[in-house]
């Protein structure tokens, strides 16, 4: 138990510092959030009953996404798409086990809510990828595919949160929502229009977003399908 409030705590402190950073330091940012998501691989092991070694997988593809992002985003920007995808890939198989709990229904996947969220993200992304399509139409294929994966990512982690108790899948959501705002906040700042504070808010996100996928990860086995039918 000491040990996992240990690993927690400097998380939390790791994680002030990285914001902090991104603030004032933007330099030190490339040192600090290696160790903020080795930190949150740490939790994972520490507290995770049933562990599955396709998390750690997944977040040391992203630990290297995030680091070439920082490095260099438009130089690595064709490597980045595919290790993304493969990131997401990963945590859309690790989704299924939850996916296979609820149970895939017709009914329950052409509902009103799911329906518009899903209308207004994908529209959303389209529009994103219009407006930086011009700086990396080499690589358009790529972002193509990443865009793909990222939305059947989103639209399972919004049909898990719909159709079960909220207690476990809420932590899934507030992630889904978190990379949504960060892939977008990235791909503007980087390739569009320059604002030192879309980077801090992406950093932010960032890792709540992390730190949210990773506790539903270890609460996954707590997941209890919700019989309630949506219209």
């Amino acid at each position: 138990m000491k040990t996992e409030n240990y690993a927690y705590q400097l998380f939390y402190f790791t994680s002030l510092l990285f914001i902090t950073a991104s603030i004032f330091m933007e330099h030190l940012s490339i040192f600090l959030k290696p160790v903020v998501l080795l930190l949150l691989s740490a939790i994972y092991i520490l507290r995770a009953e049933h562990k599955n070694a396709l998390v750690l997988i997944a977040m040391g593809v992203i630990l290297v996404a995030e680091v070439l992002s920082m490095k260099d985003f438009i130089r690595y920007f064709r490597v980045l798409n595919v290790l993304l995808s493969v990131y997401y890939l990963l945590n859309i198989i690790l989704l299924w086990k939850s996916l296979k709990k609820i149970k895939i229904r017709l009914n329950k996947v052409f509902t009103v809510q799911l329906i518009i969220t899903m209308a207004l993200i994908v529209y959303v992304l389209a529009s994103v990828a219009g407006l930086i399509l011009p700086s990396v139409y080499d690589d358009r294929m790529y972002l193509v595919i990443l865009i793909l994966f990222f939305t059947v990512f989103v639209c399972s982690c919004y049909y898990i949160y719909l159709n079960s108790k909220t207690v476990v899948s809420s932590s899934l959501m507030v992630a889904a929502s978190c990379f949504l705002i960060v892939n977008i906040i990235t791909a503007l700042y980087k390739l569009y229009v320059f604002l030192e504070v879309f980077m801090v808010i992406g950093n932010l996100l960032q890792v709540f977003g992390q730190f949210f996928l990773v506790k539903f990860f270890i609460e996954q086995h707590k997941l209890t399908p919700n019989e309630e039918d949506f219209f």
